[in-house]
């Protein structure tokens, strides 16, 4: 398995459930600072420039919360995502409500304090967010 990273990003969430499931993997850091995400090889495996992505043999997978309930699904043995229908509900309920309800005002902080530089900082988004 290869996992294209970034580590200021969603790429934290799979790097996070590898380690979990003890399955080996080789790290691919793409440095989205410096547009390596937006190069005709990069946009091969994910047209949109995305990360994180997983390869596994000829499969790619993107999509954090994807890729998480893939490598869950692929090593059921990990108890990872629940077989019982209800527990598995309640697994995507806090999946997607970190995804779209609580990264985003994070992710809004986080740029405006210490990702994007000094001069492109937007302290008014900062009260926003929160």
């Amino acid at each position: 398995m290869k996992l294209y990273e970034f580590a200021p990003t969603r790429s934290i969430r799979v790097r996070w459930v590898l380690q979990e499931l003890g399955v080996e993997f080789e790290a691919i850091s793409i440095n989205m600072r410096a547009g390596e995400h937006r190069t005709p090889d990069f946009l091969t495996i994910n047209p949109t420039g995305k990360l994180p992505v997983l390869i596994d043999g000829e499969h790619i997978i993107t999509e954090s919360v994807a890729i998480a309930l893939y490598l869950g699904e692929k090593y059921p043995e990990s108890n990872l995502v629940p077989t019982d229908l209800l527990l598995r509900a309640q697994l995507y309920r806090w999946l997607l409500f970190t995804a779209t309800e609580l990264e985003q005002p994070l992710w809004r902080i986080a740029r405006h304090t210490f990702i994007y530089p000094e001069e492109l900082r937007l302290p008014a988004e900062i009260p926003l967010a929160r």
